[in-house]
């Protein structure tokens, strides 16, 4: 019997270790910089000529009004099939008939990931917005997540999509080199941000970006380090002359956010904003403080009650006019944040 109970006890501490192990020796390890896609013919952006971006966290499809998830304090992994593709139906018919974007810088894209059933999102969203022209960077690729353990949200697969009806030159993903530290990195995700180049018809470059940073960082570290390293590339491409718009999820709000928005309540407790010194002065953040981006899920959301926070916006150098912005206030009906569509022009 003692023997039996040695047995036991050996084999219940092996079984946690074989699985990190394994899971340490398969983890998706992107490199520093991988090309996407590259191409000898494409687009070029004309000079004071306005267009148009949309950018939207999707959720993946799974993060509807209707739905808390566990991993900020509710209970829920995934909603119901059907409400995933409802989501996804909604979401692009909403994309379909209410903007008439040249770029759309979309996060939380799935592939083939069991919290969305297996849908590939990316051939979705490509197929029913018809642009042209697709480009993905993975950002989150783990066989297994063992959370929780009643429910294992399982195989994910997904990353930053951005559709458009321009074809660039040159698609690459740079990897923010922080993470959390082992074994919570194994299942994880790899923050990255993508770029697309093109060439301007006054010799220039414009160099789009998106990208998705760092949430659940309690103190800071992971944010601070994604966003200087993000700066640096922004700047240095501005300081060869291109143009430099970027867009995304940011988890932290803009330069010059006011904490509140009118009918709901603004998530003061976790409010955090980018440093003021982290760009130069005369670069622009671009947002729409009149609406929401983004709600807590913690708990489905009850408007006046959920809190809410603005954390979705874009960044542009000093040569990029910006017209307008407003953020879509669709009620956080199919996924945890609104849209938020942006009209600029390159200055000569």
């Amino acid at each position: 019997m003692e023997r039996f109970f040695i047995s036991l006890i050996v084999f219940l501490l092996l079984v946690p270790l074989v699985f990190l192990l394994y899971f340490t020796i398969v983890k998706y390890r992107p490199l520093p910089e991988e090309m996407i896609d590259e191409s000898e013919v494409s687009d070029v952006i004309p000079v004071d000529t306005a267009f148009r971006f949309c950018l939207w966290n999707i959720g993946y499809a799974g993060l509807n009004k209707e739905m808390d998830f566990f991993y900020e304090g509710g209970t829920m992994v995934r909603p119901s099939k059907e409400t995933v593709y409802h989501n996804m139906n909604s979401m692009t018919a909403f994309l379909n008939k209410n903007t008439s974007c040249d770029f759309y810088l979309l996060q939380e894209v799935d592939v083939n990931s069991k919290r969305s059933y297996y849908l590939n999102e990316v051939d979705f969203l490509n197929d029913g917005l018809q642009l042209g022209h697709h480009y993905f960077a993975l950002n989150y690729k783990v066989d297994f997540v063992p959370l929780p353990i009643t429910e294992p949200m399982g195989k994910v697969e997904a990353g930053l999509l951005v559709l458009t009806n321009k074809k660039a030159f040159s698609c690459k993903r740079y990897s923010y080199p922080y993470n959390f530290k082992w074994p919570l990195c194994l299942f994880l995700l790899d923050r990255c941000f993508m770029t697309l180049r093109y060439k301007t018809d006054n010799g220039k470059e414009l160099v789009v970006i998106n990208t998705h940073n760092s949430a659940f960082d309690n103190e800071g570290k992971l944010r601070i380090a994604e966003l200087n390293d993000l700066r640096d590339f922004m700047v240095k491409e501005y300081e060869k002359g291109n143009y430099v718009i970027a867009g995304g999820d940011f988890n932290q709000s803009p330069v010059g956010t006011q904490k509140y928005v009118e009918g709901e309540v603004f998530d003061v407790v976790d409010y955090i904003v980018i440093p003021d010194t982290l760009f130069p002065a005369d670069w622009h953040y671009v947002y729409d403080n009149n609406h929401a981006s983004n709600r807590r899920v913690d708990t489905v959301y009850v408007k006046g009650k959920t809190r809410v926070s603005l954390v979705d916006f874009f960044l542009t150098s000093p040569n990029v006019e910006v017209d307008t912005v407003q953020c879509h206030d669709l009620g956080f009906e199919n996924t945890d944040h609104n849209p938020v569509e942006m009209t600029v022009r390159l200055k000569e």
